[in-house]
């Protein structure tokens, strides 16, 4: 059942943790509680049989932690940089893939929020993995937002950390509060032994809250928002033509085109072949997302280079097209050889023009991906 409309355009809220040993929340939750009773968040995954304990129990959890989210709070920046239009655009394409609570709450803010805790985990050199359990724990218990106001007894910033953890200052400071959460943690989990822990067990051990079924459900959200935010390794141009012939170009085992189906995690269509080939999240980006600034800069085409993408962006869905550029045909640039998921057939190599003239709505792109 889809939310009420007046729930959807109420801004989240926090405190949904509440850590044992007197920690509760307001009348706030309360209320919201209340309300969230009769609804289940979008996208909610029906882990049992319609009935059983296990599945009302799991409902119940959801239905809590969505309710937590939605009235306004006061919080602080949660660094230096103010929201750009790309992380907005990133909490859009994340926010459809979210299926627990923050489904239709992932926004700008909060996308530089998860980066600065992600940004912390990386200064410390721990794996990807760390800041899993860090962005776990930082939507359960504020919607990934660095709270400023003690609206849940003294708790305050991305974790709700309590008084006892440090300054206000100190638990304001997004680095410093996912470094102490961190520290915790490693105290807790000797000689690395946290990676082969449950992500919500690991959780709860550091937060202690009293409410400890409700972290492990937001996990899967939580890896999906770090796997776009953990940078890797640029690619070498030979990389990701390496990766084009993965999907068979031109034989017998291509991959059929669709828009729907997925291979290998990723849209077996033009742009979902690209982000494949570029080693982005799956299903990948739409090619006006691989216009954009987050993933690639404007170049010549006479300047195209093995790796490059030539794109057209604009005009009706059928006839956008991605095309992953591999090289030159003859000296004079007047066509390519390239690499492209070509609707009614699928994944091919052949030889093309396009982007040569303009006048086609064909441009030239160098992805950030490639180094």
């Amino acid at each position: 059942m889809p939310r009420p409309h007046l729930m959807r355009r109420t801004p989240p809220r926090a405190g949904s943790s509440r850590h044992a040993g007197g920690r509760a929340a307001g009348a706030g939750t309360a209320v919201l509680l209340a309300a969230a009773m009769a609804v289940t968040a979008p996208g909610t995954p029906a882990v049992t049989a319609p009935g059983t304990p296990a599945r009302a129990a799991a409902v119940s959890t959801t239905r809590a932690a969505v309710s937590t989210t939605r009235a306004a709070v006061s919080t602080a920046p949660c660094g230096g940089a103010a929201v750009t239009a790309g992380d907005a655009d990133l909490a859009a394409r994340l926010d459809t893939r979210m299926t627990m609570k923050m489904r239709g709450y992932l926004d700008g803010y909060r996308v530089t929020c998860a980066r600065a805790v992600v940004a912390a985990v990386r200064a410390r050199a721990l794996p990807r993995e760390a800041a899993v359990i860090a962005v776990t724990t930082a939507i359960v218990e504020s919607g990934v937002r660095n709270i400023d106001r003690e609206v849940d007894h003294d708790s305050l910033g991305v974790f709700q950390q309590r008084a006892t953890w440090g300054t206000a200052a100190q638990r304001l400071d997004v680095a410093w509060a996912t470094g102490a959460f961190l520290d915790k943690m490693l105290r807790k989990y000797p000689d690395g032994s946290w990676r082969s822990a449950v992500v919500g067990e690991v959780c709860q051990r550091v937060q202690v809250s009293k409410y400890p079924e409700r972290y492990q459900p937001q996990a899967a959200d939580a890896r999906l928002i770090v796997e776009e935010l953990w940078p890797v390794p640029g690619l070498t141009p030979a990389q990701v033509i390496a990766r084009a012939l993965t999907w068979n170009p031109g034989t017998v085992k291509r991959v059929p085109y669709s828009q729907v189906k997925r291979y290998g995690g990723y849209r077996a269509d033009g742009s979902g072949y690209a982000a494949m080939a570029l080693r982005l999240g799956g299903p990948g980006p739409d090619s006006r997302g691989l216009v954009s600034p987050r993933y690639s800069t404007r170049v010549a085409v006479a300047a195209l280079r093995p790796g490059d993408l030539v794109i057209r962006a604009t005009g009706p869905a059928a006839g956008r097209q991605v095309i992953i550029f591999e090289r030159w045909a003859d000296a004079r640039h007047t066509s390519y050889w390239a690499y492209q998921q070509r609707r009614g057939y699928g994944t091919d190599h052949r030889r093309l023009s396009d982007g040569i003239s303009p006048a086609a709505g064909f441009l030239a792109y160098r992805p950030h991906a490639v180094r």
